[in-house]
């Protein structure tokens, strides 16, 4: 089951454990962002609210997708 949350003017889904649902959509707007930001990922994350964590997976991911 999901829950809904409020975060700046958007609505968030979350799964039963409080975590909030990224739609791929989302994700691959971050991960073009991150790409062209010359930043490294982990201060990207952090600039963004998003734990390295997640976004290392969601790199990674990408990657092994498009090879």
């Amino acid at each position: 089951m999901t829950d809904m949350q409020k975060s700046a003017g958007a609505i968030l889904k979350t799964d039963t454990k409080g975590r909030v649902q990224t739609p791929a959509t989302r994700r691959e707007s971050l991960l073009d962002e991150f790409e062209r930001s010359g930043l490294n990922a982990f201060k990207f994350a952090a600039l963004v609210g998003i734990k390295y964590q997640t976004f290392a997976a969601w790199a990674a991911r990408k990657e092994v997708g498009s090879a």
